[in-house]
């Protein structure tokens, strides 16, 4: 089992953390909510996926008739 960069940065805030409370820091982040402790670095892909931003939904384009474009027509039409 490799652990990744991420993984060891945040074990050592872990264990700084832990030894300024006098006990485990396991589960006291934010980013411990997506923690599953069977997958092989587990604080760093919580870390990830609790920091992901969303996924942005593109906007639908809709084509809108507006009354100036309906009262330009009318205008043209009815020249004089």
């Amino acid at each position: 089992m490799a652990i990744s960069k991420k993984q060891a940065e945040l074990d050592r805030i872990k264990w700084e953390k832990s030894e300024k409370m006098g006990k485990d820091a396991c589960g006291t982040f934010d980013y411990c909510v997506k923690c599953d402790k069977e997958k092989e670095n587990p604080c760093d892909k919580a870390y990830t996926a609790y920091n992901k931003k969303p996924a942005q939904k593109k906007a639908k384009k809709e084509v809108a008739v507006t009354a100036d474009k309906e009262v330009k027509a009318t205008k043209k039409t009815c020249k004089k």
